[in-house]
């Protein structure tokens, strides 16, 4: 079985390059790999290593693996193949590099709300498609919610999603699925359906619009509850910029009972188109969420990372947003009994009765209250673990009688990849045994795509990629046949090329044409007599006169190019037609030292006075560069490669 620290760098199935961890979750964790065969970024899905030998979850994996891998649709994040390697059970999927709605949500909410409506719309379309397969996604949460590059919202990570009517999958009696998302009957054990996926997007909506999660607490279990009992705030009280209509959508969608949500996902999109075009939404029977009628008593303000308590909270669960209003109902007039009356002497002794009784019980129950907090009132302080190795902060953490919470991970400048970077609690805070230390650990930047800044201004060219998340590199003014001066018209990398995030990224900026009294072949002299050869032109095989040419000939090595051959370099050869024939016939050829000789023929053999053609010749040592007109030389430049970038003769 593959180790877990063997996984990075190493190469599934003969084909998938494996770079570095991205995320993780129960069952699997999650890397950014390479196709080499198809040279294209990939993630892979990789089953933990102690999972592998449970046949159970292997079975599953692949199972489910092996469904999802039927689904095509724009909104879906694409699964490429699955298989085993070397015992390491793995899915490879569509890699898309952009932040995911759960980190948008952090950085930017409340969004604004034709963004959420997009989201919402290209989610119900997912949900949709998928459930007329018979596959219910189960963790429908913004953190599986992700973008490519052109802004549409897919969803990702089916690989819980169960065949729709097939008894839910549990992993020892723990219900899977994110507890702040997960519907009241997957959190009772019941299996999970369709309409357990529109209370999870509900969930995502709510959170996208106010920026807050509807319920929180200390353990699952206790999220598990109160998704099973009460009713969240209202939307619109955490974010009044709310119209009633979206509030209502939300609501309906997070009913607790499945009856009372919407019947299906095309259901819930329907009225989120109504939303999108300002209309109203369908009100009829169920009760609107008014900040007097629905809030819950405001909780007292808590860390976003808590340590592990056992919360008590005994009150009656408050009504769904979707029970009809009962009518009031008048009271009955009570019968007055005399003071003295047997009767009222009996409801005394009962009274009574039932205090002493009361009382009794609370004395237990404090004195059990006091028996658990004695047995559990250790407290430790938290380990400082920035700065160490994930498994080292896990060791340390665990060591100290505490465990490792939730795993975010996001680039970072100053920690090299593998680093923790925060920690919550802080170190040295005092948090009950057992508690959960949440990390952040650094990762290697996001890889971005590279634009196309040729054509615009320096200024223009710079703005471009820092908007990118890129940076202007090395600049380089050369003379330029056709290019005003000022104009980027040379660029590397090449334009829809992958890089990190914070690549330099050099140009070559034109100085307009060289000036007319220095071409490239100079014309022959009125008096007959003879010019001195320049480099660039031909000489003639007996009198060591130039030969007259034609067309304008610039060779320009571009020197912002990065190939990982050291060796390598890139000449452009940029032919500009002169004179007035039409349809000129004129070919490029050049030859290495090692005698191969390659022709590529310009404009399709018929270029036209004042057009413009460029050739890139990529080669290493000497190299004989020609251009031919109607089959006459009529330009040689001889370039001496040295080993070191950028330098010839």
């Amino acid at each position: 079985m593959r180790g877990e620290r063997s996984v990075e760098g190493s190469l599934i199935a003969g084909r998938y390059r494996v770079d570095h961890l991205i995320g993780e979750g129960g069952v699997a964790r999650v890397y950014r790999g390479t196709d080499e065969t198809l040279d294209r970024r990939v993630a892979v899905k990789i089953l933990r290593p102690e999972l592998s030998d449970r046949q159970d979850v292997v079975a599953r994996f692949r199972r489910e693996a092996h469904d999802a891998a039927k689904l095509n649709h724009p909104n879906i994040v694409q699964i490429y193949d699955t298989g085993v390697d070397e015992g390491s059970y793995y899915i490879v999927m569509e890699y898309l590099p952009e932040l995911n709605l759960k980190e948008i949500i952090k950085r930017y909410a409340p969004l604004p709300l034709d963004k959420v409506v997009e989201v919402g719309i290209a989610c119900c379309d997912a949900l949709s498609y998928a459930h007329r397969q018979g596959l219910v996604h189960r963790d429908v949460k913004p953190a599986n919610v992700l973008f490519s590059d052109d802004g549409r919202a897919k969803l990702s990570d089916f690989g819980i999603a169960a065949a729709a009517g097939e008894a839910g999958l549990t992993d020892d009696g723990k219900v899977l699925g994110s507890a702040h998302y997960i519907s009241p009957e997957q959190a009772q054990g019941a299996p999970a359906g369709p309409l357990s996926d529109i209370y999870s997007l509900g969930v995502t909506l709510y959170e996208a619009l106010t920026g807050r999660l509807p319920f929180d607490g200390e353990t699952a279990a206790d999220i598990a509850a109160q998704h099973l009992r009460e009713t969240p705030r209202s939307p619109r009280s955490l974010n009044p910029d709310i119209p009633p209509a979206a509030e209502f959508l939300i609501m309906k969608a997070m009913s607790r009972d499945p009856q009372r949500r919407y019947r299906s996902a095309d259901e819930v999109k329907a009225d989120v188109l109504k939303l999108q075009r300002g209309m109203d939404l369908d009100h009829t029977g169920v009760m609107q969420p008014t900040p007097d009628a629905t809030m819950q008593l405001p909780r007292a303000a808590q860390p976003a990372m808590r340590s592990t308590q056992v919360r008590r909270d005994l009150s009656p669960p408050p009504r769904d947003y979707s029970e009809p209003v009962a009518a009031p109902t008048r009271p009955m007039p009570r019968r007055e009994e005399p003071e003295d009356s047997p009767a009222r002497a009996a409801l005394v002794g009962v009274g009574v009765g039932l205090l002493a009784l009361l009382v009794i019980v609370a004395v237990v129950w404090l004195m059990r209250a006091a028996f658990y907090d004695d047995t559990q009132a250790a407290t430790l302080d938290v380990p400082n673990v920035r700065g160490l190795t994930e498994q080292e902060a896990r060791d340390q953490i665990e060591q100290r009688g505490l465990i490792v919470g939730d795993i975010e991970r996001r680039p970072d400048d100053n920690q090299p990849a593998g680093r923790v970077i925060e920690q919550a609690p802080e170190p040295g805070q005092l948090v009950p045994a057992g508690s959960e230390v949440d990390l952040v650990i650094a990762i290697g930047r996001r890889d971005v795509s590279v634009p196309d800044v040729t054509g615009t201004r320096l200024d223009r060219a710079q703005s471009l990629l820092e908007a990118q998340g890129l940076t202007l590199g090395k600049v380089e003014e050369f003379f330029h046949a056709t290019e005003p001066a000022g104009i980027v018209y040379d660029q590397e990398p090449r334009p829809g090329t992958r890089v990190d995030e914070g690549t330099a990224i050099s140009v070559s900026v034109s100085k307009g044409p060289e000036a007319e009294e220095a071409p490239a072949n100079a014309e022959e002299p009125a008096d007959g007599g003879a010019e001195p050869p320049r480099e660039g032109t031909v000489q003639d095989g007996g009198g060591g006169q130039a030969v007259a040419a034609d067309p304008y000939v610039d060779v320009r090595e571009n020197r912002g190019y990065r190939p990982e051959d050291p060796s390598l370099r890139l000449f452009n050869v940029t032919v500009v037609a002169k004179g007035e024939q039409s349809d000129q016939d004129i070919e490029v050829r050049w030859r290495d030292e090692g005698g191969t000789t390659l022709t590529q023929q310009l404009g399709g053999g018929a270029m036209q006075p004042g057009q413009t053609e460029t050739v890139e010749i990529r080669t290493q040592g000497t190299v004989t560069i020609e251009v031919m007109q109607n089959d006459r030389v009529v330009f040689t430049d001889t370039k001496h490669v040295s080993g070191s970038q950028g330098s010839n003769e």
